[in-house]
């Protein structure tokens, strides 16, 4: 029977993976001007369950969820645990000059990652994932007439992102435990121009401008955690983390062209004017988070978190961008009405919370950047029958309704996501005793 639960588990794994490399692999009808700034516009950073309460993630733990943004947290782990999420973002962007509007959405990966227990009762676990970390990708056209010369049409188009694989331990005592994450940061970044004069008497080139670089390099994230308890039932947890500054090398291939376009074969380029390929390096900052909760166990929980990030160490091939440091302020709640009630409703654990800050890109003036944020947990099986046979896995989810800049920026952003995650948790990987 042992054999059977591990060979589901692995069918299990081997399906989402699938899932996942779909989703990698899927075009995603996206247009999102500020993301042509920085690193692009950041994926959230947090588990699907730590999202649906504003992103509070510092002190969260339990022991069937893995919570890569503190690493002290996979210490707590009791249960080998595949988690897997998937995001859908829904946007629409607002413009003042002219006044139009503009409606996208994606569909994208949050992460896949596998936490294991190395030892239950001397409280050492690890984790084993990757997940994207921000997007870029945006299209936009302007029509201007150059004075003494014509009309003309310039394209800007830009995609790329950046992802991260990461290998993380925690371990502890009873009441403080620390951890880190190693891994390994890549992306792109790729942004062409295109020009077209618009004209029909003269004959005009068309003019592309391209400029594509890859990068990667080594990252370091740690984490500490702290509890302790207020009376017999309530919890008094504190948590901080820190991801350090990194350096990435990075390839920069530019080139500088003409070209026409052919009806059956698309762009052809006609001459090459200029072509280059430069090494260099992209410094990405650190970012500190530090937060607190209370929590009655398996009852109630409210959390409260705040981070900072030092954009304006950001570096481009030496250059800055148009970034600024930012903050974020977090607050969340989780509540389960009866989980030893046999309804199952009052087994699900229900969350709310909201995030405030302004945005690192700052372009002309600062972007404010808020969101409200609500989710839920549904196990899969009832309580009882969890603890019979030690699997303990559900869905997880997570709204958010938010927007980035306010009436004074001259492009604003509103947005919906909604996240999906599954947690399939069981004790594997042990040799069973047999009277």
């Amino acid at each position: 029977m042992r054999s059977v639960s591990i060979i589901t588990s692995c069918k299990r794994i081997i399906f989402f993976g699938f899932v996942f490399s779909i989703c990698l692999k899927a075009s995603a009808q996206e247009n999102s001007p500020y993301s042509r700034f920085g690193l692009g516009d950041m994926v959230p950073g947090q588990n699907i369950i730590n999202r649906a309460m504003g992103g509070a993630a510092a002190t969260y733990f339990d022991p069937v969820t893995v919570n890569f943004t503190n690493p002290a947290s996979y210490a707590r782990l009791k249960y080998t645990t595949f988690d897997v999420g998937v995001d859908y973002t829904g946007r629409t962007l607002k413009a003042t000059d002219p006044v139009r509007s503009l409606r996208s959405g994606y569909l994208i990966p949050s992460y896949i990652q596998i936490g294991l227990p190395l030892s239950r009762k001397n409280n050492w676990g690890m984790n084993i994932g990757i997940r994207p970390v921000s997007r870029i990708n945006y299209s936009l056209s302007q029509t201007e007439r150059l004075p003494g010369i014509d009309s003309v049409q310039t394209l800007y188009t830009g995609d790329g992102g950046t992802y991260q694989a990461y290998l993380g331990t925690g371990a502890g005592s009873k009441n403080f435990t620390v951890g880190i994450n190693a891994g390994y940061s890549f992306g792109s970044k790729n942004y062409i121009s295109e020009r077209i004069f618009i004209n029909d008497s003269v004959l005009y080139e068309k003019g592309k401008w391209s400029d594509s670089t890859h990068f990667g390099g080594i990252f370091l994230q740690a984490g500490v955690q702290y509890q302790t308890r207020l009376s017999k039932k309530i919890l008094l947890k504190l948590g901080g983390y820190a991801h350090l500054k990194s350096t990435l090398n990075a390839t920069r291939d530019i080139r500088r062209e003409t070209f026409m376009e052919s009806v059956q074969l698309g762009e052809i380029q006609r001459d090459s004017v200029y072509i280059s390929s430069e090494k260099g390096k992209i410094i990405v900052p650190a970012t500190y988070g530090m937060g607190l909760a209370i929590e009655k166990e398996l009852t109630w929980s409210v959390h409260a978190e705040y981070s900072f990030s030092r954009w304006t160490d950001y570096r481009y091939y030496g250059e800055q961008d148009a970034l600024r440091d930012n903050w974020t302020l977090r607050l969340g709640g989780s509540m389960i009405p009866n989980y030893k009630s046999p309804g199952y409703w009052n087994q699900v654990q229900y969350r709310a919370g909201f995030y405030i800050g302004p945005d690192y890109v700052s372009v002309n003036r600062d972007l404010p950047m808020y969101a409200f944020t609500f989710g839920a947990s549904f196990p899969v099986r009832k309580y009882g029958y969890q603890l019979y046979t030690n699997q303990y896995t559900s869905i997880n989810t997570a709204f958010e309704i938010g927007a980035r800049g306010n009436k004074n920026n001259s492009l604003r952003e509103s947005f919906y996501r909604i996240s999906v995650g599954f947690s399939l948790s069981d004790i594997w990987f042990r040799k069973m005793k047999y009277d």
